[in-house]
């Protein structure tokens, strides 16, 4: 049983602030260009690379934005003088993971500047704060029945974790999720298979990058045996943050997290089952105590081993491996098409860029146009 990593795994904050006049006329015409093209683009706004999106998504903003190398998702409402909390900004595990909270603190800062952003000292309210902490942990298993709520918290702090999902499939249990936001939440879930299904390459970096540190061999993730990466997510929602020690800002944030994050990690607890039918004597399993001792400890410590630019060349790397396996497998469809058996096809592949460039030139959308199309929709994948 070996921690892998620990860091803040999200942040969503809401911001007291006006969205700069420049920046929504910006942003309006991003967002028509993307219904029209029905994709995200990218665009140039104060020296910086923005990919606007096609609505708001949150109620009441009109705009969702992105900011090229700061992994967070900006929801803008348009000026209104009767709301003043204009920008919400929920920031991702990957910026946090690879920047550390300071970081990532500096870095929101300096782009609201550079975008125009105006905040008084009071400016910061803190909604939403996750704390990750992998393990990896091959013969763990997973059991819905295991977590006890403290015979020390009250009926109202048991009550708030009585809502319990569960999920799994071929009779394994990957994930119970206990509690529900805004209020407090505890996740346990198989992370090594959400990375794979959703091939998130930074975490076999991050995870490598520790091993590596503590002089321990790298993962081989299509080996589930000697790999399982289990994750435990401690959640404060907007409710928790303010109802119990007023976490607002930065400052009351520092002040008072720790003492929050470690009272959930002991309101709820994962055991060994046994006979005993009074659960809170059961015995703690050993996954539970390397949690708490990490969120006592790693709180605000994490700092990133990765370098960001890392992750941006896996991610160019397998968007090109993408849109090469679309270009092969279109490729043996239209040899098909055209009648083709196997053994011609590679004399068929020297055919293919004359028909390519014959299409386009008979086609009203010319290369340069088409260029400007693949710079809107993938300038944010190429470092430039």
């Amino acid at each position: 049983m070996t921690i892998i990593h620990t860091g803040f795994d999200g942040i969503d904050l809401a911001l007291k602030t006006t969205v700069p006049i420049e920046l929504v006329e910006f942003l309006e015409e991003g967002k028509a260009t993307a219904q029209e093209l029905m994709t995200d683009v990218w665009g140039s706004f104060a020296g910086l690379d923005i990919q606007s999106g096609q609505s708001g998504k949150r109620g009441g903003n009109a705009f969702t934005f992105r900011v090229y190398e700061f992994g967070a998702t900006w929801f803008a409402k348009k000026p209104r003088a009767s709301d003043p909390w204009g920008l919400y900004v929920s920031i991702g595990s990957r910026e946090l993971a690879l920047n550390g909270l300071d970081r990532t603190r500096q870095k929101l800062n300096a782009l609201l500047v550079q975008l125009g952003f105006q905040l008084p000292h009071d400016g910061v309210s803190i909604n939403r704060v996750d704390f990750a902490v992998d393990i990896l942990s091959p013969g763990f298993v997973l059991d819905p029945d295991a977590f006890v709520f403290h015979s020390r918290a009250n009926r109202k702090a048991i009550a708030e974790f009585e809502t319990v999902e569960m999920n799994g499939h071929s009779g394994r249990t990957t994930s119970v999720t206990i509690g529900k936001m805004p209020g407090r939440q505890v996740i346990v879930y198989d992370k090594r298979e959400e990375v794979m299904k959703r091939r998130k390459h930074e975490w076999p970096l991050i995870w490598n990058a520790n091993l590596q540190a503590a002089g321990l061999g790298p993962l081989d993730l299509s080996d589930r045996a000697t790999s399982q990466v289990w994750r435990i997510e401690l959640r404060l929602g907007k409710d928790a943050l303010r109802n119990r020690k007023d976490i607002r800002g930065w400052g009351s944030l520092h002040e008072h997290l720790q003492a929050e994050m470690d009272q959930l990690a002991q309101d709820v607890t994962l055991t060994v089952p046994s006979s005993d039918s009074n659960r809170s004597r059961w015995l703690l399993h050993p996954l539970w105590p390397t949690t708490q001792e990490a969120v006592a400890n790693r709180l605000f410590e994490h700092v990133g081993t990765v370098p960001p630019e890392a992750v941006r060349e896996i991610d160019l790397r397998e968007k090109q491996l993408d849109l090469l396996k679309l270009i092969v497998a279109n490729s043996v469809t239209l040899a098909y098409l055209e009648g083709l058996e196997p053994d011609g096809f590679e004399d068929f592949t020297e055919s293919l860029p004359n028909m390519i460039l014959g299409y386009i030139d008979q086609h009203p959308r010319g290369i340069d146009e088409r260029f400007q199309g693949a710079a809107a929709k993938y300038c944010g994948t190429v470092a430039r």
